[in-house]
């Protein structure tokens, strides 16, 4: 994801099911505090706090 990849992408790249993936993302906005916004984007917000790190 910091990676700037799809879900579709890290599938193929790790070989996991789409429902996998989806639920490794989503774990991730969940331990970020990160809610879906109208106006944010949690995928930019989640790379944006893995670098601040």
């Amino acid at each position: 994801m910091a990676e700037g990849r799809s879900n579709q992408a890290i599938c193929e790249r790790l070989f996991l099911s789409p429902k996998t993936v989806e639920a490794y993302v989503r774990s991730v906005f969940t331990k970020l505090g990160l809610r879906q916004g109208p106006d944010d984007n949690r995928r930019v917000l989640a790379v944006l706090a893995y670098l601040r790190r």
